[in-house]
């Protein structure tokens, strides 16, 4: 029996987690955190592991955590946790298994498949309203070529008001963990009042994830 071939979505979101992920939390300085797993070892208790590349403090790693396997590179950190309240798991709850976990500067990355716009914004307002401060690192979509090549979403739906605002977010480290400038001081940088700052930031994100309505259906 063949498979039905989908117009998917290939998602990748950053979400300023180092309160409420222990994998960001381990993220200070230059320490990078990669290749999250998890599994369920027993109701509401779950075992996850990840690679440490760095001099991480002991401080800053999950309560009762332990190195499991160590190389030149990196450190395989292992600890147990309470399941629930977790940035990957809001995610698979809507039907959407995370493939891909990083954190760096205490920002957490995550990547997943959808087969919808809808699950996408889910995704987004979910996080947002859990845990604040989400954004969208990439987006891609299934080409109707026959190498399925990627589309990559186009950034001219943009206003330039829209683009300045984000290009100077980011050169001002809004992005950044810990942020090296605030809402308030790109505002200020702007010449704009925090509340517009963070319209056009939502407005921006909307666009790009409206821009993938095209040519579906």
């Amino acid at each position: 029996m063949g498979v039905e071939s989908a117009r998917g979505i290939q998602v990748r979101l950053a979400v300023e987690a180092a309160d409420a992920c222990p994998v960001a939390a381990a993220t200070g300085g230059d320490t990078i955190a990669r290749s999250a797993r998890w599994s369920t070892v027993g109701e509401g208790e779950v075992v996850e592991e990840f690679d440490l590349v760095g001099d991480a403090e002991a401080a800053d790693l999950p309560d009762e955590a332990s190195v499991v396997f160590e190389t030149d590179r990196s450190d395989r950190v292992r600890f147990t946790r309470e399941t629930g309240d977790c940035i990957c798991e809001a995610v698979e709850r809507l039907g959407a298994p995370v493939t891909d976990v990083s954190a760096s500067r205490g920002t957490l990355r995550l990547s997943f498949h959808a087969t919808d716009v809808e699950t996408v914004r889910a995704a987004v307002d979910d996080l947002d309203a859990a845990f604040g401060s989400v954004r969208i690192d990439r987006l891609a979509r299934t080409g109707d070529g026959e190498d399925d090549d990627l589309v990559l979403v186009d950034r001219g739906r943009l206003t330039d008001r829209q683009q300045e605002v984000l290009e100077t977010a980011m050169e001002m480290g809004y992005f950044e963990r810990p942020r090296s400038a605030n809402a308030t001081e790109v505002a200020e940088r702007l010449d704009i009042s925090p509340s517009t700052f963070a319209e056009h930031l939502a407005s921006a994100q909307s666009k790009v994830l409206d821009s993938l309505l095209e040519g579906a259906a």
